[in-house]
């Protein structure tokens, strides 16, 4: 029978119904494709059935269906993808009696997981063997876990092999809850690139000949080992059974070393089980080659091959058995051959007991393996006259090479020198005499105390780490620690539950170098106190990897208060972001460090600007004595992270850092020679001054491009919503001191030192960014405080209050600029309290200060001086409250005003705002736009140009006194309406008061002199109200006293004046 379809269209299907049954008693059937250049399909709709002698299937479009069932009584063939799903009772059918084969350019999937309705079984058989290919995709032979549900896979004269290989995240191969039986081998192949290549879970093989299990996560193409949570073969819950072959496991992944519960092969509650050989091969990048939890091995012989590439376990087999001939261990092989030096193994006492441990000592491991002691004693001289323990566990051709004994015990009252040696869970004491433990590779101490009485400890790791995880060491001497190739880990149970290392009488020194580029650290201290009492303490962290040269969480480091050190130097390569190190010098947690001096250094040498130096992340770090600490990165020097806390006591301190970069930034990561990052809170830092002194050095002058802050507290990623700086608290001077290229030098939110009794200092400087910035999300409270801003091509100050508040009190704020402004004070609820601002630009058409006023603007008591060229000595905007003698004055120098004013400026409080401008040829005051005083002083005084011009309408009360004077201009000059004030304008040889065109003046007192020229001169149409014309008073010494120009018209208004009587509600008055 030929099933032909396709012959006109592509993509055509054949379609069995519902119940379907064919049977060709004995004859062979085809489907295909009528024209092989069309693609078809067969699907069965449900519970089909085809029975025939041979019978072959070229379905490119793949086979599916529900509870089918294709049978042949000699070979059957498929070539195409192939699916299925069954229940209700039903088998989902694939038998040959001589071969079956599946070819799948696609997927395989099988499946019985419904158990409703007395479930369903899927049957695979094929007599003389059975191929089951996806070529391009996974293999999935599922049931659900129950009596009524499986996967059955036979072949009664043949083999069974099932491969697949897909290039993806994807499970490669899945068995679950199937039984596999095979006359001859087993051969199942799984490959993906960072998915599971072979998962197994409650599955039963059985072989006659060998069973060969692989799964490989790789790149094909590339070559590069999948990572994430990639592994080469999982079996849980499963048996395997050859009873004439050999068992081989092989899995191969490169799984992402944060996985650790991942490893290449891992066999779980599981039973293995053949009368030769039984091999485990597992290679791995970070985590473990081979694990073997909870299962039974049985064999002739057992090779266990583990590598771990990188860093992690080669082998590791606990809570199991090994039956028969592996009882006694003399016939298991363990190798982690091409693991890297600080790789280890280990074994539990489920594997080696008092009666296989010798058996196990004799072995030739390639790395360290931890063995259980059971409680044993490895070592004790307590009854021995000859003292101390020197023992070699070494091996010249095998140099890492060595033991890690666990839940033992050493008693020695001598020196104690050990080469290849490790303790975990373990006591160590020495009761005369010094510890060495010298290792080519790690030296494992988690869980172990180490106690020396009268001597030294020397920890050294030629490869690999030092690990003090839960570990204690005490001793009278000296305790070094240094790993040549890897780290240094000091970790205790938890911020209360601390490891303790100290030293009676001697220094600590910690010190490593780990050469990984990955995700490592140089050196550790998490929960831990170190202790050197009458000594010092030294620590040295480094490494191109991407996880901190140095990390301290929740650590107490204690040197002798008189005369003992810290010192700390860490350098890598990670970047400043929340899955990285976010500093090459890490504090987190609680912190405090106690010496005479600490000097602290953080290197970052990633080249980017995502680099940070040194890093506080969040938490509480105190510092006790003199100290010193730096940061140096290419885009971040010093980095705070959400809320710090900081607390300097007793000495002089200072935290300096510094870009090393070109530049670069972008709109979501920091940078900044000291800055702030707050991803989830605002970067806040309280820093706390106990009889202390602290000077802050920002640096980011490297930096020529991309606006780069010195001390930039603001990160990109929060403007508009943020409040990030700095709270001050305590006693003592603090000195603050930015230099920038082209960002901002000093740049903030939040700063306030109101809580802060001493003395504050803070300047900056840039080429073309800002000097001092205050802005955006601004909350800064500033008393007494002397702050200096300096820029070529920006501004000196710039205070500029987008929302929140900024209170100035008392401070001396200075600002310069070459041709931008020197001081500018711009925005709502400002409040400026007898203070002192002076501004200068000295080129250009730069102002010296500039006050704008919105919404809440105070000046109190304030003294303001601006000094420009060609721009405004001072340039008053906005709407502005100006109280108790408020001082501003202003000079040009070139061709600029000496004081602009434009806006209105009130007073509610003591005696109104002064104002004095002088200028060359420019106006000594200028009045532009609408603007409105009360009891104010105007004085301003010009060579050639105008001493007071009043070019807006100038709105004032009787309280209010303009003077103006030029030697050769004009005094006063009103082009505008005035209301209110006296007015007194002199000249020595110009004009005294000039009213020129458009001048409209209401109730005020006029009086122009001159020496020489004209008194008053009105130049165009001038209107005088009755009050102000009869106040006139014009007087020249030699010229005239009052001028008409040609041209000029005079108009005099009559403002008539009603009393009205205040009465009450009743009509009195009152």
């Amino acid at each position: 029978l030929d099933l032909l379809a396709g012959n006109t269209t592509n993509n055509a299907s054949i379609r069995l119904g519902k119940f379907i049954n064919i049977s060709l008693n004995g004859g062979d059937l085809l489907a295909d494709a009528a024209n092989p250049d069309n693609g078809i399909s067969l699907t069965y709709v449900n519970n089909g059935k085809m029975q025939a002698g041979n019978m072959t299937l070229n379905l490119t479009n793949g086979l599916s269906g529900y509870a089918w069932q294709a049978k042949a009584d000699n070979d059957l063939t498929i070539n195409g993808a192939v699916s299925g799903t069954t229940g209700w009772a039903a088998v989902l059918g694939l038998t040959a009696g001589g071969k079956l084969a599946i070819n799948s350019p696609g997927s395989i999937s099988l499946q019985a997981n419904d158990t409703g309705n007395g479930g369903g079984r899927v049957l695979v058989s094929g007599d003389k063997g059975v191929t089951l290919n996806a070529a391009s995709g996974t293999v999935t032979l599922k049931a659900a876990k129950a009596a009524t549900n499986g996967v059955d896979i036979t072949s009664g004269n043949g083999a069974v092999s099932i491969t697949n290989m897909v290039q993806n995240g994807s499970d490669g191969l899945t068995l679950a809850n199937a039984n596999i039986s095979s006359k001859e081998g087993i051969v199942l192949n799984g490959t993906t690139f960072w998915g599971k290549a072979v998962v197994m879970s409650g599955v039963n093989l059985t072989a006659g000949g060998d069973v060969d299990i692989t799964g490989l996560a790789k790149n094909l193409a590339r070559g590069e080992l999948g990572a994430a949570s990639a592994s080469g073969v999982q079996l849980s819950g499963s048996n395997i059974s050859s009873t004439g072959g050999n068992i081989t496991l092989t899995g191969t992944a490169g799984t992402d070393k944060s996985k650790t519960g991942v490893s290449s092969v891992q066999v779980s509650n599981s039973t293995l089980t053949t009368n030769n050989v039984l091999t485990l091969n597992g290679t791995t990048e970070t985590t473990t080659g081979v694990k073997v939890t909870g299962s039974t091995l049985s064999a002739a012989s057992l090779n266990v091959n583990g590598v771990a590439h990188v860093q992690g376990t080669g082998f590791s087999l606990a809570t199991s058995q090994l039956l028969g001939s592996l009882a006694d261990l003399t016939n298991v092989t363990l190798s982690s051959a091409g693991s890297a030096a600080g790789a280890l193994n280990s074994l539990d006492g489920s594997i080696v007991n008092d009666a296989t441990r010798d058996t196990l000592l004799a072995k030739r491991i390639e790395n360290m393996t931890a063995v259980d002691m059971g409680g044993q004693a490895i070592f004790d001289d307590s009854t021995k006259t000859e003292k101390g323990w020197t023992q070699d566990y070494s091996l010249a051709d095998l140099p890492n090479h060595g033991w890690i004994f666990n839940n033992t015990s050493v008693t020695a009252g001598g020196d104690v020198n050990l080469k290849g040696a490790g303790f975990t869970n373990s006591a160590v004491t020495v009761t005369n005499g010094n510890l060495n433990i010298d290792n080519s590779g790690p030296v494992p101490l988690s869980g172990t105390t180490l106690t020396v009485n009268d001597g030294a400890v020397n920890l050294h790791a030629g490869a690999g780490t030092i690990d003090l995880g839960k570990a204690n060491i005490s001793a009278k001497g000296d305790i070094t620690l240094k790993a040549d190739n890897g780290s240094v880990w000091i970790s205790g149970t938890n911020a209360t539950v601390k490891a303790n290392i100290t030293s009676a009488e001697g220094n600590i020194s910690a010190e490593a170098y780990n050469p990984s580029t990955g995700g490592v650290t140089g050196i550790s201290v998490n929960n831990a106190q170190l202790n050197a009492g009458q000594g010092s303490i030294n620590i040295n962290g480094t490494t191109p990897g991407t996880m901190s040269g140095v990390r301290f969480t929740n650590v107490d480091l204690n040197a002798n208060a008189d005369t003992g050190s810290i010192k700390v130097y860490a350098e890598s390569k990670g970047g400043q972001d929340t899955y990285e190190e976010k500093g090459s010098l890490y504090f987190g947690g609680t912190d405090t460090f106690t010496a005479k001096n600490i000097d602290m250094t953080g290197r970052n040498l990633k080249n980017s600007y995502n680099g940070a130096g040194t890093v506080f992340d969040g938490g509480t770090t105190l510092f006790n004595g003199n100290t010193s600490i730096e940061g140096y990165g290419y885009g971040l020097g010093i980095v705070f992270w959400n809320q710090v806390h900081l607390g300097f006591t007793e000495g002089n301190a200072s935290l300096k850092g510094q870009t090393t970069g070109p530049g670069g930034s972008d709109h979501y990561y920091r940078t900044g020679a000291i800055a702030g990052s707050g991803v989830y809170q605002a970067a806040k830092v309280y820093l706390n001054l106990t009889h202390s002194n602290l000077k802050i050095d920002a640096d980011s002058s490297s930096s020529k491009y991309g606006t780069v802050p010195a001390f930039g507290i603001v990160n990109p990623a929060s403007e508009g919503y943020k409040v990030n700086g700095f709270i001050f608290q305590g006693d003592g001077d603090l000195n603050i001191s930015g230099v920038s290229a082209d960002g901002n030098a000093v740049d903030a939110r939040l700063f306030d030192n109101t809580a802060l009794v001493g003395n504050v200092a803070v300047t900056g400087t840039s080429q073309s960014g800002t000097g001092v910035y205050f802005g955006g999300q601004l909350n800064s409270t500033l008393v007494n405080a002397q702050i200096t801003g300096i820029s070529e091509s920006g501004s000196g100050v710039v205070l500029a209050a987008k929302s929140g508040t900024a209170s100035l009190g008392n401070n001396t704020i200075s600002g310069t600029s070459a041709t931008e402004s020197g001081i500018q004070l711009t925005g709502n609820n400002i409040t400026l309290t007898s203070g002192t601002l002076t501004g200068t630009a000295t080129s250009g058409n730069g102002s010296g200060v500039v006050l704008t006023g919105g919404s809440n603007y105070i000046l109190d008591g304030a003294s303001i001086t601006g000094t420009a060229v060609d721009g405004s000595g001072i340039a008053v905007n906005g709407t502005l409250t100006v109280n108790n003698g408020t001082a501003v004055e202003g000079h040009a120098t070139g061709n600029g005003n000496g004081v602009t004013v434009s806006g209105d400026l009130a007073t509610d409080s003591g005696d109104g705002i002064s104002i004095t401008g002088t200028a060359l040829s420019g106006d000594g005051i200028k009045v532009d736009g609408d603007t409105t005083l009360a009891s104010a002083v105007l004085n301003g005084s010009a060579d050639s140009g105008t001493g007071v011009n009043i070019a807006g309408n100038l709105t004032t009360d009787s309280a209010t006194q303009v003077s103006g004077h030029a030697a050769s201009g004009t005094g006063v000059n009103l082009g505008a309406a005035l209301t209110g004030a006296t007015v007194e304008g002199s000249s020595d040889v110009g004009t005294g008061v000039q009213l020129a065109d458009n001048a409209v003046v209401t109730e005020a007192v006029l009086n122009g002199t001159s020496t020489s020229g004209d008194g008053v001169a009105v130049t165009g149409s001038v209107t005088l109200d009755d009050t102000s014309a009869a106040a006139l008073n014009a007087s020249s010494t030699s010229g005239t006293g009052l001028k008409l120009a040609d041209n000029a018209n005079v108009s005099i208004q009559t403002i008539a004046k009603v009393t009205q009587v205040k009465k009450d509600a009743d009509g009195n008055p009152v």
